[in-house]
């Protein structure tokens, strides 16, 4: 066979393969289209709600593009959440969970829909899309205006929910109808009675959370043996509420945001989708073999629920004085405090609390009133973890808590005394180190420097680098006169920089003189010398010579220190030039610049000698044109 026609051959074949390959694949796409569709077209809301979810989705994938995708986190998850470049398939999952979230709440309920639902129903699916509207947003923007008013609508709408919603169930006794009636009534009353009762934190809490987390517990279970609610509506419902649950029992005593914690806060979102997803099945069609929900009053089960009721109050009189730790409540705890030395585990603990649960010198909570014990337990043990008090105040703001440095730490003495020790004794060593260093710098700095006129001993004299701040300048002043201003202030009420600026060199009035440098930022040398007299002048070698009138009010002058922690000043200590005590002086200050030297980069380019002596004139001599 000719090369050219197997060639053809196989061309042709390729064609048609590709051609096959291509339509196969067109099939598919069409496949999922149309069963796309038809999951759309099944649902009351599914046109709307797979237009709100592929905004979502386009939002999401927007956020991906822009800024490195440092956004997507925040708009995927819908929380903030500390972005790291190489963990997106976290955010990236919740943000399908979240899609998937947002289509099962939308869609509304299947076809067919049931033609008459029972009254008590119908107010059912009702109470169920409001509290699917609170927690989504009506209870955020309800706290905005009232704390009070967002708790009890809250609360409001979840007892009516849950009365009508056991009441609803099918399939379930009446033994089982009261006893999640009275869980879900128990947490009622101690959610009514938290804000006013005089009862311990924790046990009504604890009540509450037990007692609501026991009634929807049951409810979930009465859904399983209900035929209206499907198994993956319940599988929800029960991931929504123990997930979160287990997850609060494992971190007991810490506190930890971490990628873990963002996909539990997820995970307890799916409670709205349960509310939903129960709404909706309600209203479809019932199957086969479904019983009616029962219509009737039942007075034993109101009996019994007000009985079930009578218990949670004896129990909380029971162990109202009962209190393992001090609260806010104890107003008192203070008085009884010993010091942390030789007192017990038990001790200490509640010696810490009284000091984080009272006021501090600003008249403020050490922690928020309204958080547990527990978690201020759990935050101290994250302070006593932490290197220094910059990095404990950064966290104890982020808790929401106030008090200084040294409110904390005495707190802290208490829950973790070897720690604190043991930090103290390392921020002292840090700054013994930050001193030394500090030492050494200022030593190298000086021996840079040697006196700029050795042949003439002056009466008062010394040698040290000055170290120049953003702009440079300095000032020789009266450091006890009180219109100088600051120590090493070039802006005071006499002399001013920018007046020197002006001039070319210096500015002298009062009791100061601003004195402008070549460099700014770095280390010059200075020579100051005191004399009983007027010395020779010396111009040799000088750019810069010019003479003023200085006066001392307080029998001082002389020019700053470097400070501790500051920005300009001599690295050494330099004498008092008043030499006779108050009065008027002279004031001649010389300067040049200096050769670099590839030997020593770090040595000063710039050099200056300032001569004082008695003497009443104030009148301005150049010796030296200004530059």
């Amino acid at each position: 066979m000719p090369s050219s026609t197997r060639r053809n051959r196989k061309c042709c074949w390729n064609s048609v393969h590709s051609s096959s390959v291509g339509s196969r694949y067109s099939s598919k796409i069409i496949r999922i289209i149309a069963l796309l569709r038809a999951a759309v077209a099944r649902y009351r809301f599914g046109r709307p709600a797979a237009v709100a979810v592929a905004l979502y989705l386009t939002a999401a994938a927007v956020a991906a593009g822009y800024d490195g995708g440092r956004w997507f986190a925040v708009v995927a998850t819908a929380d903030f959440w500390l972005w790291d470049d190489g963990a997106r398939l976290l955010p990236a999952a919740i943000g399908v969970l979240n899609a998937w979230a947002l289509w099962q709440i939308l869609r509304g309920p299947a076809s067919p829909r049931a033609e008459a639902l029972p009254r008590d129903v119908v107010w059912l699916r009702r109470l169920l899309y409001a509290d699917v509207a609170g927690d989504l947003l009506l209870w955020e923007l309800l706290d905005d205006l009232s704390g009070v008013a967002e708790y009890a609508a809250s609360w409001a709408v979840w007892t009516a929910t849950m009365l009508l919603l056991v009441r609803a169930l099918t399939g379930v006794s009446a033994r089982f109808r009261i006893i999640a009636l009275g869980l879900g009534l128990t947490g009622v009353l101690a959610a009514a009675l938290r804000p006013f009762a005089e009862i311990p934190l924790l046990t009504a809490s604890l009540l509450l959370a037990m007692a609501t987390l026991g009634c929807k517990a049951m409810i979930i279970a009465g859904q399983g043996r209900d035929q209206r609610f499907s198994a993956v509506t319940v599988a929800i419902g029960w991931t929504a509420l123990l997930v979160p649950q287990v997850y609060s029992l494992l971190q007991v005593g810490r506190v930890t945001i971490d990628g873990l914690s963002l996909a539990v806060r997820a995970l307890d979102g799916l409670i709205v989708v349960w509310a939903a997803r129960t709404a909706h099945e309600l209203a479809a069609a019932p199957g086969p073999g479904v019983a009616a929900p029962g219509t009737g009053r039942t007075p034993r089960l109101l009996a019994a629920a007000a009985v079930v009721l009578v218990l949670p109050m004896a129990i909380v009189g029971a162990e109202g004085d009962a209190r393992l730790t001090y609260t806010a409540a104890d107003e008192h705890c203070r008085d009884r405090l010993r010091p942390a030395a030789g007192l017990g585990f038990e001790e200490r603990r509640r010696s810490f609390l009284c000091l984080a649960r009272g006021e501090t010198f600003a008249a403020d909570r050490m922690f928020p009133e309204d958080l547990a014990d527990q978690r201020v337990l759990a935050y101290g043990a994250q302070l006593c973890a932490l290197p220094g008090d910059q990095e404990r105040n950064a966290l104890h703001e982020r808790a929401g808590g106030t008090g200084d440095a040294i409110e904390l730490a005495a707190a802290l003495e208490y829950l973790c005394p070897g720690i604190v020790a043991r930090q103290n004794a390392d921020a002292h060593r840090r700054q013994a180190e930050r001193d030394l260093q500090e030492a050494t710098w200022k030593a190298e700095a000086n021996a840079r420097c040697a006196d700029s006129w050795p042949g003439v001993r002056a009466r008062r004299q010394g040698t040290a680098a000055y170290m120049l701040f953003e702009g440079g300048g300095y000032a020789v002043f009266d450091d006890r006169d009180d219109s100088a201003g600051d120590p090493g202030d070039i802006y005071g009420d006499d002399a001013d920089i920018f007046d020197a600026i002006e001039d070319g060199f210096i500015d002298a009035a009062g009791s100061s003189a601003a004195i402008v440098t070549f460099e700014e930022n770095a280390a010059m040398c200075l020579t100051v010398k005191a004399f009983d007299s007027a010395p020779p002048l010396r111009l040799t070698g000088w750019d810069k010579v010019v003479e003023v009138g200085i006066a001392s009010r307080s029998g001082r002058l002389g020019v700053p220190t470097y400070p501790e922690g500051g920005d300009s000043g001599a690295a050494g200590p330099l004498p008092d030039l008043a030499v006779a005590g108050p009065g008027h002086y002279r004031l001649r200050v010389h300067a040049r610049t200096l050769p670099w030297d590839e030997n020593d980069p770090d040595a000063p380019l710039e050099e200056h000698l300032i001569v004082v002596y008695p003497g009443r004139s104030t009148e301005k001599v150049v010796y030296r044109p200004r530059g």
